[in-house]
């Protein structure tokens, strides 16, 4: 097989004899190899896990707490199943304690903190009992147990879990839009409540208090145009016919409950009167808008099924006119709260906007107006007064609308800031600057995603590696089975290198502190160190004339000298003329790759006063790369509404730059994003087709 596929190096080749020598050792004496790997699951919980592991017929060791303690500290007893066929699967026990909310489980339930006699709803200073060991390992997690001459059934075990069990929940933005509405002004926004049409539904129950309660459903095909709504609610609100009460959002996963509130608290008197003591004091309560939402989305991914809860309450008008003439100190009364209530299940497709209605309310004022005195007096007094009462009936609507987020996405529109300033955050005291890309910082590279070539890869390598599971932990076939396209990372570089000229970040780099490592004038000497130069040092004679130009040349892969434990990023400094034309060719011939596509040598051309500009853009992407290190560099992650991380200008401004390798590679990188990544892409696809044999 090493003959056959070639390209290994002599210890790499020496290394694998190796294993497999000690293999056939292990196999000759029929004990297994033992080997363990651990498993963190990101989203299902380990006692879910491994009772479907357990069902599936796998071996699994868990532990329960046991009656003996030491020292407060839990002791457990080991529960194995009978089948102790390999793999295993170990379930590491979670800390005991991970909030400090939670009591002491082991301790009096008589508590010995003292409580706080501060009203409800005010802060309240307390302490928490810290009992327990402080643990800083992860959580949820399974340690698995293999045999070595056996690796398949790991890859086997561990596909198992990333791809059927530890997966993720969908997610649903839910937008609300809670209005209160003149009831005889509803006929403007085109809703009737008093029967159905084409295409729409419309159902009635009944509520707590007997009133009827409407829920309205429109279908896609009835309700296209929500902005026509929006505008005739916009011009309700301008004539005081209606008032946006709140218009909150929530992000929340499939099958589980999201609550929203927004209000207020209510003072109110209390009084405890105790044998030959009165206590007074306050106590709070809660008014506002309370919606309790548990959305679940159906097989296909088209339709939403919620539970929905609306509770809308206020302060009466009397209680609320009341609260408002009474002074602070004055608020021994019990005011009077309305509240009402909906509880309802609706079915609605994905981004469709239903109503729920009949929350209503009513103002019933009365004045009268008379002569004094005769207007007093019975019977007579109607003849001297006029009485005048005004009823005004307003109704609160919801309009909810569900939108479901893709898995496969990243980012979701519904959940990006707009393009804004607002969102940045750019010399401030304390923090980093920080970056949110707009959305025409994000090229549109489908071209590039849907490509023939790269979906044809991509099948092959899924099928492959759902009969050969070893291809999942190997290089090419493990970044292209977690959706990574090869020469990605340069085009997402190239993003970035846009994204630091437009925030003119290079002005604040100075040419006097730029630097490289060049090799000792004086070989003579036999020095172990190396001259360094300032860019200004070789600029004059490059820019002198315009056929002149230098060249920075740096090994893409150097190797220390035998008794150096690293190498200095060493660049050899060479002056050549070339016409204007000529540049681009000769950059792209300096910087040289091998026949498999490595490179070998990076080379910076500075001919005028672009180039100068692209070398300092390079620096500072540099920075910002470093500064960004768990920022996949990936068209996948790369979206609208990712923060990036930059250097402060006064750092770039005052801090001395490197020229090395890694700049080079940016320089000539950022230069030719398209050649370059279709450079590793064509690799990729010969390291694809070596690996497969060949196959079509």
């Amino acid at each position: 097989e090493f003959a056959l596929r070639g390209g290994a190096a002599a210890e790499e080749l020496g290394w694998r004899f190796e294993a497999l020598v000690e293999g056939s050792q292990a196999l000759s004496s029929g004990e297994p190899d033992l080997g363990n790997e651990m498993f963190r699951l990101g989203h299902i919980e380990a006692d879910r896990a491994l009772a479907l592991l357990k069902a599936l017929g796998y071996h699994t060791v868990e532990f329960a707490p046991s009656s003996k303690a030491k020292d407060g500290e839990p002791v457990f007893d080991m529960i194995e199943g009978k089948r102790k066929k390999l793999p295993w699967i170990i379930k590491v026990v979670n800390a005991s304690k991970t909030s400090l909310l939670e009591g002491d489980p082991n301790a009096v339930k008589k508590s010995t903190m003292t409580k706080s006699k501060g009203a409800e709803g005010a802060p309240k200073l307390g302490g928490s009992h810290l009992h327990n060991t402080t643990t800083g390992a992860p959580q949820e997690r399974l340690l698995l147990v293999y045999d070595r001459n056996e690796p398949e059934k790991l890859e086997q075990l561990v596909n198992l879990l990333q791809t059927q069990i530890d997966v993720p929940a969908q997610q649903i933005v839910i937008e609300a839009l809670i209005i209160e509405v003149n009831i005889g002004e509803l006929r403007d926004l085109g809703v009737e409540f008093s029967g159905s049409q084409k295409n729409a539904s419309l159902g009635f129950e009944s509520g707590d208090s007997g009133s009827g309660l409407t829920t309205f459903l429109f279908s896609r095909d009835g309700f296209t145009d929500f902005i026509d709504f929006r505008g005739k609610l916009e011009a309700l609100q301008e004539t005081g016919d209606a008032e946006v009460l709140s218009s909150p959002s929530v992000l929340v996963l499939n099958d589980r409950q999201a609550r929203i509130q927004v209000g207020r608290q209510i003072p109110v008197a209390k009084t405890t009167a105790t044998t030959g003591t009165i206590t007074k004091g306050i106590e709070y309560f809660p008014v506002g808008i309370v919606l309790n939402l548990r959305p679940r989305i159906n097989r296909n991914g088209s339709e939403v099924t919620m539970q929905i809860e609306t509770i809308i309450s206020s302060v009466s008008v009397e209680s609320a006119a009341r609260l408002e003439d009474v002074g602070s100190s004055e608020i021994e009364f019990s005011p009077i709260i309305d509240n009402r209530l909906v509880e309802t299940y609706v079915r609605v497709a994905d981004g469709t906007p239903f109503i729920i209605g009949g929350l209503l309310s009513t103002d019933r004022q009365s004045t009268r107006a008379g002569v004094p005195v005769l207007g007093t007096l019975p019977f007579l007094g109607r003849l001297f007064s006029r009485e005048r009462v005004e009823t005004e009936q307003r109704e609160v609507i919801v309009v909810i609308t569900p939108h479901i987020v893709p898995l496969e996405e990243n980012s979701f529109s519904y959940l990006i800031p707009k393009d804004s300033d607002l969102f940045d955050r750019f010399d401030t005291q304390l923090f980093r600057n920080a970056y949110r890309v707009r959305d025409d910082d994000v090229w549109d590279l489908k071209f590039v995603e849907q490509s023939p070539a790269l979906m044809d890869m991509m099948q092959r390598v899924r099928d492959q590696a759902s009969e050969d599971v070893m291809l999942q932990r190997q290089e090419p076939f493990q970044s292209l089975l977690q959706g990574r396209i090869p020469g990605e990372e340069v085009l997402v570089r190239r993003m970035l290198f846009e994204i630091v000229a437009n925030l003119d970040f290079p002005r604040e780099v100075n040419l006097d502190q730029i630097f490289f490592f060049t090799p000792p004038a004086d070989e003579s000497r036999g020095q172990k160190f190396s001259d360094d130069l300032t860019l200004q040092d070789i600029l004059p004679k490059a820019l002198a004339e315009p056929e002149n130009a230098v060249m920075l040349i740096y090994e893409a892969q150097p190797v220390p000298l035998p008794g150096q434990a690293f190498s200095l990023p060493l660049s050899t400094v060479r002056d050549t003329t070339v016409a204007p034309e000529g540049r681009n060719d000769l950059l792209w011939d300096m910087n040289r790759y091998d026949e498999r596509g490595q490179a070998q040598q990076w080379t910076i051309l500075l001919a005028d006063e672009g180039d100068i500009e692209r070398l300092k853009q390079a620096l500072v992407l540099k920075s910002v790369l470093q500064l960004n290190k768990n920022l996949p560099q990936t068209l996948q992650s790369f979206r609208p509404g990712v923060q990036i991380l930059f250097p402060t200008r006064e750092d770039m401004s005052n801090r001395y730059h490197l020229i090395d390798r890694d700049v080079a590679q940016l320089f000539f990188e950022t230069k030719y994003p398209y050649q370059i990544a279709e450079k590793i892409f064509n690799e990729t696809v010969h390291q694809v087709e070596a690996g497969l044999g060949g196959e079509r």
